[in-house]
């Protein structure tokens, strides 16, 4: 592979993994995509398990943003919450947070730019997942369907203590994809390391 091509490659990645949602979000700038999928019961002791399909699919993303709607739960510390990937990739969204408080009806958007989630009562306010969330180690920025088809993310909230339950009304991930030059200089350094395999 020559050097112009590994650079193409680096540089590609780089400006993909980097985009951010200020970038994304800030002023009168829309997202590119955004899904809904609906929501259900969180039961004690159990997991709510709430599945989002984007159809169409995304092929890449280079930003993304999970807002969860109307969310209860008796205690809020016993709450935890990740976001699964179309890889199975889990992410961390929010594990043990708010204390031993009740949350009723709260909407919460959780991306890079927001506010550590508070050990103290949680409201409806923008948060930064306790976990990886745009970033190549997390799976999402510039990451390809794997089917051609629909992609099948999972919304997983665990309820871990005995004697409550809990409820969420609906969740929706938005984000951007990378720009046409982002997705051109991919395109070459993936068909350069191809046909370096085939030599």
């Amino acid at each position: 592979m020559s050097k112009a091509l590994v650079l193409a490659l680096v540089v590609g990645l780089w400006l993909a993994a980097t985009t951010s949602p200020v970038s994304a979000y800030g002023g009168d700038t829309e997202p590119d995509f955004s899904f809904t999928a609906p929501g259900g019961s969180v039961p004690d002791e159990g997991i709510g398990v709430f599945p989002l399909f984007m159809m169409p699919h995304v092929n890449f993303i280079a930003s993304l943003e999970l807002e969860i709607n109307d969310l209860s739960h008796d205690s809020a510390s016993d709450l935890d919450i990740y976001l699964i990937n179309p890889f199975g990739r889990f992410i961390e969204i929010m594990t043990d947070r708010g204390g031993m408080n009740p949350i009723n009806n709260v909407d919460l958007i959780f991306n890079d730019m927001g506010t550590t989630i508070p050990g103290t009562p949680i409201a409806s306010d923008t948060y930064k997942p306790e976990g990886l969330f745009n970033g190549t180690d997390a799976g999402l920025a510039t990451y390809v369907s794997k089917n051609g088809g629909t992609d099948a993310w999972l919304l997983l909230v665990i309820d871990d203590a005995f004697g409550d339950t809990g409820r969420v009304g609906s969740y929706t991930l938005r984000g951007t994809v990378p720009e046409p030059m982002t997705l051109s200089l991919l395109a070459i350094g993936a068909l350069a390391a191809v046909r370096r395999k085939r030599r």
